[in-house]
This record gives structure tokens, C-alpha cells and sequence, in this order.
């Protein structure tokens, strides 16, 4: 059963087409986290912040990349200021959320489907060896690694690239492993590692997933020590990093289950992003948002049903981690061209029930 609270109105000012990505900040400086960053497909980033005095997060900044480019995927940089898109288009974007000035950063041959930056739980995060640098995944299948630690000028390039053999679907970075989800149901693990000022992401595992069809998302494990995978076919699979090391007497074992199903019909898992506590959401096209506790094989809480496709979640980081739960209703075209409705954001506060793991 539900047993939840409904959600709380939707921010306002939302994306007027698909909602590609959701991102909450992490800085030093208190004020300047939990901002949530979206991109979509009608070529904006759009920043809102929480007010200090209540509960209620306000638009502070919408940008355009380009004219008639769509965004897939974003991140922020080392400051609120400046926050990246990654085009439909192949172009890395760094935008200047105040000013509205826009700068290429690189480029990919195909669009890019994914950012990322190292999530960590060091305080401040500008202590973590990974602070400044950020990762991107194409269609093209290259990984490219960028350095986010000044703006960007007309000759700032990749500092790392390497192949990945299939257009990436997914990626997440949590200290200094990376997790990259490409097309045939490959998944690719790096460890990212820095020497003086360069970095370089050394291949440690491909293996192929275990779930029969399609990867549509991916995350890390807070600890980094395994991943959960969304599929097409509504199914989730919990692996383990170092699979080959664990015994079935530590109680780790890979395994896979089904979800976001309404009677005889199956719904593609969009989203998965994982509680700072261990405990991680899914999000499907049948607009339903599902907590789980992956340690003892649980369901927690079904969140209540939106109206469509929940196409991104995010959890909030700092020293409130996880109390935020950031949703965005969105149509992915699962059933093809049809009349859908509007795209919403949602930042909904997360009782102590539905992201604790049972006992």
C-alpha cells in the first residue's frame, strides 16, 4: 500500500518540454547547497533554491544553451554560477547562470546522455581529490573526463578520454568509482585517479548486466561497494563492485526484481538514486516513485502515483542529506506521439519511515 503523504505543489516556472535531469548541490558554503538543477529538452538549465524561511523552493535562474539544442543531461560546476549541459547536439556546455552567457567546452560526436561529478561524503566536499573535475558519457560511446575548477575558455578541452563500446545510457560517480551503463547491457567500472594536477579513469570491470533487456539507469551505492541498474522491462538488479570476493555467508549476493508493473502491463524503470542511508528510490513510466531497502531485499513506501512518466529523481545532499526528495514528472514517449501532461518538478520532504532500512 501507499501509506504516504501526497506530494507538495509543484515548483514553479517548470521545463516546458521533457525533464532529462534533476541534480542537487553540494558545496562548502551552506547557502549554496541543496539548489536543484534541471535540464530538458527545451534547451534550458533552470535553477531554484529553497527558501531560508520556509519549505518552498523559488525559480532563481533559467538559461538557454543554444537556440533549438535540447539538453539531456547536467551538472553543476564548482560554484552555483557556472553549471554544465550536455547536448542533443554532442556540445558540452558551461553556462553562467547569472550573466546568461554561454561557452563550448568540448565537444562529443553524438549527443551526451550523461554528466556527473564525484558525490562524496567528505566535509567540506572541496576536500575530496575529485573536487572541480566532471565526467561525460555520449551516444558516441566516449568517455571524456573535464576539469570544472575555472570557466571555461575557447580552448579548454577533455583532460581524458577513453571508449566505453556502446552509447552510454547511465553513469554515476561516487568518490572514486564510476559506473558507466552502456547499450548491449555492458556496465563499466573505473577508478578514477588524479597524480598532481591530471586524472585519468583506469578501467577496472566490464561485465555485462544481469538483467535481460536494456539498461535505462544506474547508481552507486553511497559506500561506492555496489549498484543498482533500471531496465526497460521493470526490473531492478542490485550487483556488487567486487562480486567475485563475496561469499554468500557475508549476505551479499547479486540479485533482481520486478517493479513499477500495473496488472499485466510493464513499465520501463527511468531513475534510480540512492539515500545517503543506503536505501535508494526508483522512478517508472507508470508514474509511480518506489523506495527499497536493497540490504534486506524490502519494498519501503510507493510514493502516491503522478500523472505520467517519472523521468529523474535526486536526493539532497550536505548536512540534511536525503530529507529532499527532488521528482520530475515527465512523458518519455514510451507509448509514442500523444497528448501528455505537463511537465511538473516536485521537491517533496522524506519521512523517517520511507528512507530508513528496516530492521
Amino acid at each position: 500500500m501507499s501509506g504516504s503523504a501526497p506530494y507538495p505543489p509543484p515548483l514553479p516556472n517548470p521545463p516546458t518540454d521533457g525533464i532529462t535531469s534533476l541534480a542537487f548541490s553540494h558545496f562548502d558554503d551552506e547557502s549554496e547547497t541543496n539548489v536543484l538543477l534541471s535540464s530538458s529538452w527545451d534547451g534550458t538549465l533552470r535553477l531554484y533554491k529553497k527558501s531560508p524561511t520556509s519549505t518552498i523552493f523559488e525559480s532563481t535562474s533559467v538559461q538557454k544553451a543554444a537556440e533549438n539544442t535540447p539538453l539531456l543531461s547536467a551538472c553543476f560546476g564548482h560554484s552555483l554560477r557556472y553549471c554544465y549541459g550536455g547536448g542533443l547536439d554532442g556540445v558540452l556546455y558551461q553556462i553562467d547562470m547569472e550573466r546568461g552567457e554561454t561557452q563550448t567546452v568540448g565537444r562529443h560526436d553524438k549527443g551526451i546522455s550523461a554528466l556527473s561529478t564525484s558525490s562524496t561524503q567528505s566535509s567540506p566536499p572541496s576536500s575530496s581529490p575529485f573536487f572541480g573535475c566532471m565526467a561525460s558519457g555520449s551516444w558516441d560511446g566516449s568517455l571524456k573526463l573535464w576539469s570544472t575548477k575555472s570557466p571555461a575558455t575557447p580552448s579548454s578541452g577533455s583532460i581524458f578520454e577513453t571508449t566505453v563500446g556502446g552509447k552510454v545510457f547511465g553513469m554515476d560517480w561516487v568518490e572514486n568509482t564510476l559506473l558507466v551503463a552502456t547499450s548491449g547491457r555492458k556496465v563499466h567500472l573505473f577508478d578514477v585517479r588524479k597524480s598532481g594536477e591530471a586524472y585519468a579513469a583506469v578501467s577496472t570491470q566490464q561485465r555485462e548486466s544481469t538483467l535481460k533487456y536494456q539498461t535505462r539507469s544506474c547508481a552507486l551505492f553511497p559506500n561506492s561497494e555496489g549498484f543498482a541498474l533500471g531496465s526497460i522491462e521493470g526490473r531492478v538488479a542490485i550487483e556488487y563492485v567486487e562480486e567475485n570476493d563475496i561469499t554468500a555467508a557475508q549476505g551479499k549476493k547479486k540479485y533482481a526484481f520486478k517493479c513499477h508493473r500495473v496488472d499485466d502491463t510493464v513499465y520501463p524503470v527511468n531513475a534510480v538514486a540512492f539515500h545517503p542511508g543506503g536505501t535508494f528510490a526508483t522512478g517508472g513510466c507508470d508514474g509511480s516513485v518506489v523506495m527499497w531497502d536493497a540490504k534486506h531485499k524490502k519494498r519501503l513506501v510507493a510514493l502516491p502515483r503522478l500523472e505520467t512518466s517519472i523521468s529523474a529523481l535526486a536526493f539532497s545532499k550536505g548536512e540534511s542529506g536525503g530529507s529532499l526528495l527532488a521528482v520530475a514528472q515527465s512523458y518519455t514517449f514510451e507509448e509514442g506521439e500523444k497528448d501528455h501532461p505537463d511537465d511538473q518538478i516536485y521537491v517533496r520532504t522524506m519521512l523517517d519511515h520511507e528512507v530508513k532500512s528496516s530492521k
